[in-house]
C-alpha cells in the first residue's frame, strides 16, 4: 500500500509478489461479481419480475419484502460495495488509461452501486417502475466491475516489469 502514496505509481511496475496478491484479489472480485449476477437473476431478469420480487405479487402468492430485510440486505451493501469500489478504483488508477476513462468508469460504478443499494427501497415503497433503475444498477456494476478487473489485470501484465526502486 505504500506503493500507492507515491504519484505516478503504476502497477506494471510494481513487484511480483505485490502483482500477485492484487491479482489474486482481482480473481476473487469477479467471483464476487459473479454472485451479484446470481442473485440478481434470482430476484428476476425484468422489471416486472423484480417489482413482483420486491413488492409481492398475487400469482405466486409472494409476500412484499418487509422494512426490516430491506435494511439488513442494504446494512451488508453499504458496508461492502463501496469498499470493493475503492480499492478497484485505486487499482485502476494505477494503470496507464487516460484520466477520463478512470474517472468515467469510476463514476459509473460508483452510481451502479447507488442504484443497487437504493434501487429495492425505490421499487418497494415508491413504484414497481423503479425496477429499471434497479437493473441498470446491477449493469453499471457488473459492467463497471469487471472492466476495471479486467483493465488492471492487463495493465499489471503487460510491458516493462522493472519494480521501482522503492516498490515493495
Amino acid at each position: 500500500m505504500q506503493a500507492f502514496s507515491r504519484r505516478g505509481f503504476q502497477l506494471q511496475r510494481a513487484s511480483l509478489e505485490t502483482r500477485i496478491a492484487y491479482t489474486s484479489f482481482l480473481v476473487l472480485m469477479v467471483l464476487g461479481l459473479a454472485t451479484l449476477i446470481a442473485l440478481a437473476l434470482r430476484a428476476g431478469a425484468s422489471p416486472s419480475a423484480i417489482a413482483v420480487y420486491y413488492r409481492g405479487g398475487t400469482d405466486e402468492m409472494s409476500f412484499p419484502k418487509t422494512f426490516w430485510q430491506l435494511v439488513e440486505v442494504s446494512h451488508f451493501h453499504l458496508f461492502t460495495i463501496p469498499v470493493v469500489v475503492l480499492i478497484l478504483s485505486h487499482l485502476l488508477y494505477a494503470t496507464p488509461i487516460s484520466i477520463r476513462a478512470r474517472i468515467w468508469l469510476t463514476t459509473l460504478t460508483f452510481l451502479g452501486a447507488f442504484l443497487d443499494v437504493t434501487g429495492p427501497w425505490a421499487v418497494r415503497y415508491l413504484s414497481g417502475a423503479m425496477a429499471y433503475s434497479l437493473l441498470l444498477g446491477w449493469v453499471l456494476l457488473a459492467f463497471g466491475g469487471l472492466a476495471i478487473i479486467a483493465i488492471t489485470i492487463v495493465s499489471m501484465w503487460s510491458g516493462d516489469h522493472k519494480p521501482d526502486k522503492d516498490v515493495a
